[in-house]
Order: C-alpha cells, then sequence, then structure tokens
C-alpha cells in the first residue's frame, strides 16, 4: 500500500510541476521589464519575440531590473525540474512483466533525470549573467528530453497493458521536439526579426508541449495506479 501511495504521489507532483511551469512563466511575462534581443526599447513582453530565457533574465533587455520575472522563471524551472523525479523513479514499474520493456523504461527514466538537471540548472545561468552555461542546460534538456519521449513511445506501444493513447502522446512530442531540435541547430539565426520570430515561437510551441504531455503522461500514470 505505501509502494501504491507513493508512486501516485510521484504522479501527481508530476502533474503539478508542469501546471505551475505553465502559470509561472506566464505570470513571469506579464511582469517582464521590457525589451527584445533586437530592440530593446520594446515594452513589455513580446510573446513572439521574447524567449524564455528573456523572463529569467536578472536585467532584462532594456536595461531594467527584472526581478520579478527572474524569481518566477526560476520558481518554474527549479520546480519543475525537480518535481518530475519521482515520476521518473516510478515509472518503470508499470513494465516489470516484461524485462525488455522494463529496462528500455529505465533507460528513459535515466535519462529523464539528466533531463530533470538541465531543467534546474537553467535557474541557476541566466542568460545575461552566464550564457555559455545557460546555452548548455538549455540544449541538454530539450536533447534528452527527446530521448525520453522516443523511449516511453517505445515502451508504451509494444506494451499489452498500458493503454495506447499514452503513447500516442509521447509520438506527438517525440516528432515536435524532433523539429524544434532541427530548427535549433539548422533554423535561421535569432539576429534577423524573422529568424527571431521562428526560434520564439518554435520555443514556446515545444516548452508548452512538454508541459502538457507530461501533464497528461503523469495523469495516465495517476489513473492506472487508482484503477
Amino acid at each position: 500500500m505505501l509502494i501504491k501511495d507513493w508512486r501516485k504521489l510521484a504522479f501527481v507532483l508530476n502533474m503539478a510541476g508542469c501546471a505551475q511551469f505553465i502559470l509561472f512563466t506566464f505570470i513571469g511575462m506579464l511582469f517582464y521589464a521590457g525589451g527584445t534581443y533586437d530592440n530593446p526599447t520594446t515594452p513589455g513582453y513580446s510573446f513572439f519575440m521574447n524567449f524564455f530565457s528573456d523572463i529569467g533574465r536578472t536585467v532584462a533587455h532594456s536595461g531594467q531590473p527584472n526581478l520579478i520575472a527572474f524569481l518566477f522563471f526560476s520558481i518554474a524551472f527549479f520546480l519543475v525540474g525537480l518535481l518530475l523525479i519521482p515520476s521518473f523513479l516510478a515509472y518503470p514499474s508499470f513494465f516489470k512483466t516484461n524485462k525488455i520493456l522494463k529496462w528500455i523504461c529505465i533507460l528513459g527514466s535515466a535519462i529523464g533525470l539528466f533531463t530533470s538537471f538541465c531543467f534546474t540548472g537553467i535557474t541557476f545561468a541566466p542568460s545575461d549573467i552566464n550564457v555559455a552555461a545557460h546555452i548548455w542546460f538549455v540544449y541538454g534538456g530539450f536533447v534528452s528530453g527527446f530521448f525520453v519521449s522516443m523511449l516511453y513511445t517505445f515502451t508504451i506501444f509494444f506494451s499489452k497493458s498500458y493503454p495506447k493513447r499514452y503513447g500516442i502522446n509521447f509520438l506527438v512530442f517525440t516528432i515536435i521536439l524532433a523539429l524544434y531540435i532541427i530548427l535549433m541547430f539548422t533554423g535561421p539565426e535569432g539576429s534577423t526579426t524573422e529568424g527571431l520570430i521562428i526560434q520564439v515561437t518554435g520555443q514556446k510551441i515545444v516548452l508548452y508541449s512538454f508541459a502538457i504531455c507530461l501533464f497528461i503522461h503523469g495523469y495516465g500514470a495517476w489513473k492506472q495506479i487508482k484503477s
């Protein structure tokens, strides 16, 4: 009973982490002190011209202190990374009757722990203070997240007992992540207005897809335990 309750709590924390990520990043946008990469005079936060990382700057592109937005950004990324950890540890237990699938899922969860590390690491590396570390954590989070999603997709589709709709959920996210990684490494530079819009929009799509996908995943796992 204690094991079952622990697993249920793990996926409740998963859902809470994803929900607070959407809420706190949105609030951070409202408090952003202004400016974009190519125009420091832009007032407030532009959804299609400001990266997520801009919310987490200690000083906005406008040159103004950005403390409130920075705090909400930091809380959002730190908590989502932290609160996903229990679910990564709990998830392989769903596939314990099939050793191959269990070990594939364990591999996915191990990579997921690195993804969590990257998300919490972003908190401690604001883009205006340590851009190299910030970029490393961002790239590490997206690339490792792709492998987690791909391995979980495979595990669910080849499982005889786990609902396939949650595999479709991960499959869609895997495709979104793959397209974004291609965009991130080979797409237009953010130094042009058009390139900035494309890169910023792609980042918004993938990060909110990340939160929604993992919330659905957490709900599905919680529902499986409950039933």
